[in-house]
């Protein structure tokens, strides 16, 4: 399912216009695997936040007294003077049906199509194996270094509810992610992390 286009990125960041319709919820959510279709290459993501900027200089005039339905008559191409974004980290590419969870080559183009990954395209990416109890989570260590560590504790514990749909058992992925805290050196962190992980939704 296309759920948008690429309008900036880099090598490990991608913004995306998210399409969003009339009276209908955003397609995405805050830990959603993403894929973009780069030239010989899909480059694997995970959204981190999104928001909404205004297409105008300046900000909108408040309308938080005036119910929805109000809005949505008066102001029926509200969506139009809008950019919906979600920022997304790249966790790496797969290429020629085989995963790699380093960075891709180069930055997608402009405007390159956004999915949401498949159930299917998620467990190969993350090359699980229930049998051995094995997951692969190299991307977790840009994470860690990227991002702030509250949205940092927030996605991985968003990675590890949806890692363990997939019967994998819960305390092998924590497992896995805290002992990439302690490989940075960050053993301070282990118990909270080790913590907020183990808890479910």
């Amino acid at each position: 399912m296309q759920i948008g286009e690429v309008i900036a990125g880099s090598l490990s960041h991608v913004d995306v216009q998210v399409q969003i319709e009339p009276k209908i919820e955003w397609p995405v959510a805050f830990g959603s695997f993403v894929k973009v279709k780069a030239e010989s290459y899909d480059i694997i993501g995970i959204i981190t936040d999104i928001y909404y900027e205004p297409l105008e200089r300046g900000r909108p005039r408040p309308r938080w007294l005036e119910e929805k339905a109000v809005l949505d008559r008066i102001y029926p191409d509200i969506h139009e003077k809008f950019l919906s974004v979600a920022e997304v980290i790249v966790l790496g590419y797969a290429e020629n049906g085989r995963a790699n969870q380093d960075l891709p080559p180069t930055p997608p183009p402009v405007h390159s199509a956004v999915t949401l990954m498949t159930d299917n395209e998620i467990l190969k990416f993350h090359e699980i194996n229930l049998e051995r109890s094995h997951v692969k989570l190299n991307y977790v260590y840009r994470i860690i270094e990227e991002l702030k560590p509250g949205r940092c504790i927030d996605l991985l514990k968003a990675i590890v509810d949806k890692l363990e749909t997939f019967k994998l058992t819960r305390s092998i992925v924590v497992s896995e992610i805290t002992s990439i805290y302690l490989a940075l050196g960050e053993e301070e962190a282990v118990p909270l992390v080790s913590s907020r992980l183990s808890q479910r939704k």
